[in-house]
């Protein structure tokens, strides 16, 4: 059996994987969709004690090799309090929270039920972000310097020092009120005009670019695409904040070999099987590391470079499929 975990809105990638998936397997392969909300709104049951799982009253064998690709879940927003039980709103988003951590309990439960699986990435798979760049500049990698401080006059004194940009530590989020959303951008830092302390906040040295790159890594293959970002004031600093009257331009890009075996050693040392990564070519044409993303969109790699990923990771999953039935067999 094949089965992915996904969410069913926001999430077309997972939708032409799958169609891609239909048009290249064989009739004997069942394929199993569990999003996020489905547990939720569909039968969904699990017995500890006698090893069951079933899902839309399909049985879920723990005792045979599927064949898993996890992909995502749910969005943080996605459980809402209505009515809302409490008065106060920190009593609200408490239960929120906890209704979150009871699902993430579940997804890590299944991980340990299917473990007889071969799994394309897992839910429990979350990168610390800064142990992953500590990891790329040991790998060869330059990355932007780096600091975290809550004092706010360590941090004016490197804005006076150094060009600065701040970005979240860990991943951004996005807020929403009833007729608009808020994003997290990458954002360059000034003087903080206050004293004492801050929430730990992280800033980088600012790099001036030539421009970016966006890499999707997949069965040991890297497909990379150029983004001219710098040269519009609206996306320079963070290409995410679209011009969308006049965008970005998009094209296929070649890494260095010497930057490609850095990057596979990284991959390989953190067990990913696919996953985003953001670089950045500077001015003086030096490579910087940014950041990986294991669940990282590839839709907006796939399309302009025509590198048909969605494709590409159907076939990853039908081959690692067909691995897993002549193990069997034999």
């Amino acid at each position: 059996m094949i089965i992915i975990f996904s969410k069913n809105y926001g999430e077309n990638t997972t939708d032409d994987v799958l169609n891609w998936l239909y048009h290249h397997k064989k009739d004997n392969e069942a394929i199993v969709r569990i999003n996020g909300d489905d547990l939720l709104d569909k039968d969904f049951y699990i017995d500890i004690s006698n090893s069951e799982f079933k899902f839309n009253n399909q049985k879920i064998d723990n005792q045979i090799s599927n064949t898993i690709w996890f992909r995502r879940t749910f969005d943080e927003d996605f459980i809402t309090i209505e009515p809302q039980i409490f008065s106060e709103f920190y009593n609200n988003r408490t239960l929120q929270n906890h209704l979150l951590s009871e699902l993430g309990t579940i997804y890590r439960y299944l991980e340990s039920f299917l473990d007889n699986s071969i799994w394309i990435n897992k839910y429990s798979e979350s990168l610390n972000k800064l142990k992953t760049l500590k990891l790329a500049e040991k790998f060869g990698l330059n990355i932007p310097q780096t600091h975290i401080s809550n004092k706010v006059e360590i941090i004016n004194k490197l804005v006076i020092e150094k060009n600065l940009i701040t970005k979240p530590i860990s991943d951004a989020v996005t807020f929403y009120d009833t007729d608009s959303h808020y994003m997290m951008y990458t954002s360059e830092v000034s003087e903080i005009k206050k004293d004492g302390y801050i929430f730990p906040t992280k800033v980088q040295n600012k790099i001036e670019k030539k421009f970016e790159l966006r890499i999707f890594y997949i069965d040991d293959v890297f497909y990379s695409m150029a983004i001219f970002s710098q040269n519009d004031n609206k996306t320079k600093v963070d290409f995410r904040n679209y011009n969308l009257q006049k965008g970005n331009r998009y094209v296929p890009y070649q890494l260095p070999i010497n930057i490609e075996l850095s990057l596979k050693k990284l991959v390989k040392e953190l067990n990913l099987k696919t996953c985003s990564i953001d670089m950045l070519v500077s001015k003086d044409e030096e490579y910087y590391f940014l950041e990986i993303n294991p669940v990282g969109q590839f839709g907006m790699v796939s399309k302009p470079c025509n590198y048909y990923l969605e494709e590409q990771m159907s076939l990853l999953i039908l081959k690692n499929y067909e691995k897993n039935r002549n193990k069997i067999k034999k």
